[in-house]
């Protein structure tokens, strides 16, 4: 299985990161990728990636950590963008929950990463908060019309969720949030086809319920897998092969050796 989207860049894991891999290995998680926010965790995935085989990156600029930035950093992304561990650019697009006072500048931040990665022909990682109807409006363009998405940690609700199944090139995954007794989205699940899936922890935030309130780590994705699988009604090897294979598909440089 594969974890799509854990930042092992974080504080949180500096004291035992060989640890946190081998954890993961064991439980079965062959591959990891880690997303980047801004320059400085471009640098700090890059790092890790040299480290370890089983760890792939996305390069981007996250919504939250744009503000105070000029649009030029952006310019980092094409220094590394032809290295062979980058698998994707991201995470990148809007978030209005904290602050939408900068909204104009996120959608300038989103679309030209969005350009970046049809540029370069890479798949994209997609975060958004209380903003998927304009990043919706904005992935409607025509140019990004054979764009690969994945909208990780999906909040949205059943029309949102429509929109991206109705995208053969759209991928979606959930968090360990989706094991806790509370999650709002857990009616939609049962309507998601298991070839649209991706997995994922996000690590270091959203733990499964036996973890709550303790640190995420990627040998974790196994109490999600398992959830999904149980609510799908799928045999979990089954869930596990068609999510690795998902994500094989719309990461393609995870196949390059």
């Amino acid at each position: 299985m594969i974890d799509t989207h854990c930042h092992l860049y974080y504080k949180d894991f500096k004291d035992d990161i060989e640890e946190v891999i081998d954890r993961a290995l064991n439980a079965g998680i062959e591959k990891m990728i880690i997303p980047s926010v801004d320059s400085e965790t471009i640098e700090q995935s890059l790092k890790i990636s040299e480290k370890f085989n089983s760890i792939y990156i996305a390069i981007g600029f996250h919504p939250s950590d744009i503000k105070n930035l000029n649009i030029s950093e952006i310019n980092i992304l094409e220094q590394y963008i032809n290295y062979d561990k980058v698998v994707a650019i991201g995470e990148i697009g809007l978030d209005y929950y904290w602050d939408s006072s900068y909204s104009e500048k996120q959608k300038e931040f989103f679309k030209i990463q969005l350009d970046t990665a049809v540029k370069h022909d890479l798949p994209v990682i997609i975060h958004t908060r209380k903003s998927i109807s304009d990043a919706f409006r904005i992935l409607s363009g025509k140019e990004y019309k054979d764009l690969k998405a994945q909208f990780h940690c999906f909040s949205g609700d059943t029309n949102d969720l429509q929109t991206i199944l109705s995208n053969k090139n759209f991928f979606i995954s959930f968090c360990g949030n989706l094991t806790y007794k509370n999650f709002r989205q857990a009616t939609l699940i049962p309507g998601i086809p298991v070839n649209k899936l991706l997995t994922e922890t996000d690590s270091p935030f959203l733990p499964p319920a036996p973890f709550f309130r303790k640190r995420n780590e990627p040998s974790y994705l196994t109490y999600t897998a398992k959830r999904l699988s149980e609510i799908l009604s799928l045999e979990y090897s089954e869930f596990e092969k068609t999510t690795t294979q998902n994500a094989e598909a719309l990461f393609y440089k995870l196949n390059k050796k």
